[in-house]
């Protein structure tokens, strides 16, 4: 496949393949995190409502935790965002990032982090697990309600050599179905068990959102915890290399146009112990409850960072949904719109976007530092 050029004067960037069909637009540089850090870190939950935005993004320094931004549904923000306090931590020394959102109607916020947990060692690696919390002051305070899905200690590997972690599970969205039966947590396995590595999914029911997760895994959606989750794209090199090949950091969102959800994925590939981004992948699903339907990734950016996202800006939409058009991120930058349509034919046309750190200094400011 050919490579674009970026950002192109006329009719913006498109690439197809897979049934897929992507179009890139040009749109006004902004940024979720403003000037509070160099960049987003995780998956940023944003909600769109009448006359305002909400948006959660994260930062890793000095150690993991999330502010919030509220602004108007333009994703325009006039005042500085705000970290998020937790009232009850039982691990106040270990980093959490507020990575997925949903409001029960008429009752709390609920969400979903990724923490980490520094395991030492000359590589300084980290164990990622995810959690869950609640909100009665929409996102301002949190509550611990305990961990979603967390690796053993005794599974803790210090040999692996990506230069991040040694086991563990994280990097998350989560979004419910049509039929408001259950909400599905997509994430990034990086289990000990190689075939169990990789991009998978689990669910809760909406009715009884404490309850244990049911995760998809080589005999279906299992109940019992025999089994580790199934990969839907199982990684090419594991986790514990120092260049895996892979897809990882799932952001999934309803796409109105479409009638299906789609999904956005980082891909690494060729590293040396630095996670580095070989491209960005879409892949669509009209069944939740089908994790083997989704379909063949197409890659819709050479390189770029990590964390893509589209947010569709009309009300009720946000991180999750998108109308027909959305706006595109990578690390909270956003200088595009993104365009998805189906297509009959499979066959690959087009051009990957690009954005080189030339562009992205003339995009954003040379006082921004590129995050890729």
């Amino acid at each position: 496949m050919n490579v674009a050029t970026g950002q192109e004067a006329a009719g913006g960037t498109v690439v197809s393949g897979g049934g897929l069909h992507v179009r890139f637009r040009p749109a006004p540089p902004l940024t979720l995190h403003g000037k509070s850090c160099w960049r987003t870190d995780g998956n940023s939950p944003v909600r769109i409502g009448r006359d305002t935005a909400v948006a959660f993004f994260s930062r890793y320094d000095p150690i993991g935790h999330t502010l919030r931004r509220v602004g108007r549904p333009d994703l325009v923000f006039d005042v500085p965002p705000v970290p998020v306090r937790f009232l009850d931590d039982p691990e106040p020394g270990i980093g959490k990032w507020i990575e997925a959102v949903w409001p029960e109607p008429g009752g709390a916020l609920h969400g979903w982090f990724h923490a980490e947990t520094p395991v030492g060692g000359p590589e300084r690696l980290f164990v990622p697990h995810m959690g869950r919390a609640v909100s009665w002051d929409d996102g301002s305070t949190w509550r611990h309600r305990g961990d979603l899905l967390r690796l053993e200690p005794e599974r803790i590997d210090r040999t692996w050599r990506n230069g991040f972690f040694a086991g563990g599970y994280g990097d998350l969205c989560a979004l419910p179905d049509r039929e408001g039966r259950w909400l599905y947590v997509f994430f990034s396995s990086y289990h000990p068990d190689e075939t169990a590595q990789g991009v998978t999914v689990l669910r809760l029911p909406l009715a009884d959102l404490a309850a244990p997760a049911v995760p998809w895994t080589a005999r279906g959606w299992a109940t019992d915890g025999s089994r580790p989750p199934r990969p839907i794209w199982p990684m090419r090199r594991g986790w514990r290399h120092a260049d895996p090949d892979g897809f990882w950091g799932p952001a999934v969102h309803y796409n109105h146009a479409l009638g299906a959800f789609v999904m956005l994925l980082n891909r690494t590939a060729g590293g040396a112990g630095d996670l580095v981004q070989e491209g960005i992948y879409a892949s669509f699903n009209r069944d939740l409850a089908d994790p083997g339907a989704w379909s063949v990734p197409l890659r819709i950016v050479r390189g770029g960072a990590w964390y893509p996202q589209a947010v569709g800006l009309e009300e009720g939409c946000g991180d999750t949904a998108v109308g027909t058009v959305g706006r595109f991120f990578m690390a909270g930058f956003s200088a595009w719109k993104i365009e998805v349509s189906l297509v009959a034919d499979g066959t690959g046309a087009g051009r990957a976007l690009t954005c080189t750190a030339q562009q992205f200094a003339t995009l954003f400011g040379a006082d921004r530092r590129c995050p890729w």
